[in-house]
């Protein structure tokens, strides 16, 4: 097998926009971009799909999660707990603000059966397979 890479032009983006705050050497813009979506693991089973996402710093309260027969939407909000008016920041890569983040699903999934727990700073979601599509649902957080 040959040593082929393909070019990949959203990783080259990524990665400059990742740099950008370096170029311009400016301390004190925060990154804002680095962190701002939950990192995920999709596994699928025989019997169901399962979505674990790191929300750290995110309560409860401040996630909703959206099920369809094909996708699975995490919405949510990282609240500051300390208010800066005064500091300058040397560096910082915590992120503070909104985000949303919609996943297509290895298999179709019975969204009106979805579960969702959270745990310490992790969310699960577990949807069992269907075998027919069902029409998209949001659902409670245990």
């Amino acid at each position: 097998m040959s040593n082929i890479r393909l070019w990949e032009p959203m990783n080259e983006i990524v990665r400059d926009f990742e740099k950008f705050p370096r170029l311009l050497d400016f301390p004190n813009i925060p990154v804002l971009f680095k962190g701002g979506e939950p990192k995920v693991d999709i596994i699928q089973t025989d019997k169901e799909v399962v979505m674990k996402a790191d929300v750290p710093g995110v309560k409860k309260e401040d996630l909703q999660v959206t099920v369809t027969e094909d996708t699975i939407t995490v919405r949510g909000e990282a609240k500051s707990s300390t208010e800066t008016k005064k500091e300058d920041y040397f560096f910082s890569e915590r992120f503070y603000g909104s985000f949303c983040r919609t996943l297509p699903l290895p298999a179709m999934v019975d969204s009106s059966k979805a579960k969702a727990k959270f745990d310490e700073g992790v969310l699960t979601v577990t949807v069992p397979k269907a075998a027919k599509p069902e029409k998209g649902n949001a659902i409670d957080i245990e």
